[in-house]
């Protein structure tokens, strides 16, 4: 699927603002490429607050541990937003072509432990598009 210069230029930012952090640039490029149009906008937005919801939680669990105070609250909480983040891909990546849809769908949608594994991983470079959101308060329509 091919980029605006507009969705390059803002994985540019990422790239800046993550310290290269980023490690799923293309496909995070086609989500950002899917949130550029309503009703992409909305989907895109909360798909990056439940991505970085993802991310900071996994890291929390991963600390405490299992056995830890609040780690079985949390799982539940990881749970569902687990399932909210796949939901919320899914309706992104609609209208996008079928092979890319296909491609992503296995990559990262699939109910196997390599495309959970995956799916963590673009959600810790989503969460980097979140931060963007916050720092500069482009989450208000109409100004990306």
């Amino acid at each position: 699927m091919e980029l605006s210069e507009a969705t390059s230029d803002l994985l540019l930012e990422l790239e800046k603002l993550s310290g290269g952090a980023i490690t799923r640039r293309a496909d995070l490029g086609v989500l950002l490429e899917c949130g550029r149009s309503q009703p992409g906008w909305d989907a895109l937005d909360r798909l990056s607050f439940f991505a970085k919801f993802l991310h900071r939680t996994r890291g929390i669990m991963t600390r405490i541990g299992r056995d830890g105070e609040g780690y079985d609250r949390l799982l539940d909480e990881f749970t569902e937003a687990t399932a909210r983040t796949r939901t919320l891909m899914a309706e992104l990546l609609r209208e996008v072509p079928e092979e890319t849809r296909r491609r992503m769908t296995s990559t990262y949608l699939d109910m196997t432990p390599g495309s959970f594994d995956n799916l963590l991983s673009l959600c810790h470079d989503l969460s980097w598009y979140k931060n963007f959101l916050i720092d500069t308060h482009a989450g208000r329509k109409g100004e990306r």
